[in-house]
């Protein structure tokens, strides 16, 4: 992202930020309390400057919406767009060859359909990278998961 005028450092101004640190939570089913949240089923989160609220939304659509394992959730290929990359209107996309594992990569078909709709797309090494806890509000299951595009590895006790 380019610098710009409105986010130089001056006194009295908060700098410019995407981080947004995200908690879900499912209601009790049994619980009258309204101001009860209910149980906490994932706290995430990304890295990735501009790429950050992309990244974080696409987790949250695979996970929560549609249901994929958190690690599917995480190692998905993903989009992003913003208004200049690299001073060019693109659309990206991830192409990351991971140190180990398969190479992370949008679909042809995805990105046919994204051309179809005059999408200019340019790979990229990582469009954001996430990391997740989950907890399965069945079971209580707990699972981490870091991305793998920055070699991330999730550690507990």
């Amino acid at each position: 992202v380019e610098p710009s005028e409105s986010n130089y450092i001056a006194p009295g101004k908060k700098p410019l930020s995407s981080i947004s640190p995200t908690f879900v939570f499912r209601p009790q089913k049994d619980s009258t309390d309204e101001h009860h949240l209910g149980r906490l089923v994932l706290a995430f989160g990304a890295s990735g400057g501009p790429k950050i609220p992309t990244a974080t939304l696409q987790v949250f659509v695979h996970h929560i919406l549609e249901g994929m394992p958190l690690w599917e959730s995480i190692i998905a290929p993903r989009v992003h767009d913003q208004l200049l990359f690299k001073g060019h209107s693109v659309t990206l996309f991830d192409h990351a060859q991971l140190i180990q594992g398969p190479t992370i990569e949008l679909s042809n078909r995805t990105k046919d359909a994204l051309r179809s709709r005059n999408h200019q797309l340019a790979p990229v090494p990582n469009t954001g990278t996430s990391q997740a806890v989950s907890v399965d509000p069945e079971t209580g299951l707990i699972t981490a998961v870091s991305d793998p595009r920055k070699g991330g590895k999730a550690f507990g006790y």
